[in-house]
C-alpha cells in the first residue's frame, strides 16, 4: 500500500509504500466526537526530493480519497 507525503522542506508530494508505522496508539476521539489516528509514520528510505528520512504524525498525512 502506497501513502501520500509531502516533504517538509520542499513542499512537494511523492507517493511510497517504503515506510513502517513507528507508533500506533489507536483511533482517539476528541470532546466534540471527532475521531482522528493517533500514530506516527517513519520513511524506510530517504526522501526523494531532499534525501533525508522524515517522520510524519498520521494528522500530517494527505488523505489518498481527496483531491490534490
Amino acid at each position: 500500500m502506497k501513502f501520500i507525503f509531502v516533504c517538509p522542506e520542499n513542499h512537494k508530494t511523492f507517493e511510497t509504500e517504503d515506510f513502517e508505522i513507528i507508533e500506533n496508539k489507536g483511533v482517539k476521539s476528541d470532546n466534540a466526537g471527532n475521531k482522528h489516528l493517533d500514530a506516527t509514520v517513519a520513511l524506510s528510505s530517504p526522501c526523494p526530493f531532499c534525501g533525508k528520512k522524515h517522520i510524519f504524525h498520521a494528522d500530517e498525512m494527505i488523505c489518498p480519497f481527496s483531491v490534490r
